[in-house]
């Protein structure tokens, strides 16, 4: 496995047959529907971080949240990066009123048909080549993405044992 710190946290909320999504105002994927999260703060653990942004970003307080696993981006220049991957589903009678205005953007449910639609030019790549393996089942995966500019030249995914998640 690559030897990459992981900085940032992506969550998924699922509901039903949806998914919490924000569309971003601010880079990186402005303008594209992505996962909640973000930067994990001094002192926190990744858990702690995807908590936390789910309570900031959609007004949820999870108690419980699952960790499915690390994304990883390589780009041409050789740097790298990642993040922890998180997951959520939430009770028929929990609610979440959308679509939201937030600082972060717009929050809104989306059905999962419309999210990994081939014609849906609105999502950001992260969630279209991750979405689809993480509703597959509950393991712990590692996903790569390798860019060229602002081009996915390459995708990985393998599943990771319970030592290294």
């Amino acid at each position: 496995m690559l030897d990459v710190e992981c900085r940032y946290t992506m969550c998924f909320i699922k509901k039903n047959d949806e998914i919490l999504l924000l569309n971003r105002e601010k880079p990186a994927w402005m303008g594209r529907w992505n996962g909640l999260g973000g930067k994990i703060e001094p002192g926190e653990t990744p858990h702690e971080s995807a908590l936390r942004e789910v309570k900031e970003e959609a007004g949820l307080h999870l108690k419980k949240m699952d960790c499915r696993g690390r994304l990883i981006w390589i780009l041409e220049d050789g740097k790298r990066g990642g993040m922890y991957l998180y997951w959520a589903e939430l009770p028929a009678d929990q609610t979440c009123p959308t679509p939201t205005k937030t600082d972060e953007g717009i929050l809104d449910w989306k059905r999962i048909a419309w999210i990994l639609h081939p014609e849906n030019k609105g999502m950001s790549v992260n969630v279209v080549k991750c979405l689809p393996i993480l509703l597959a089942d509950e393991k712990q995966h590692l996903f790569q993405l390798y860019w060229r500019g602002e081009e996915l030249i390459a995708f990985d995914h393998a599943e990771l044992s319970d030592d290294e998640g």
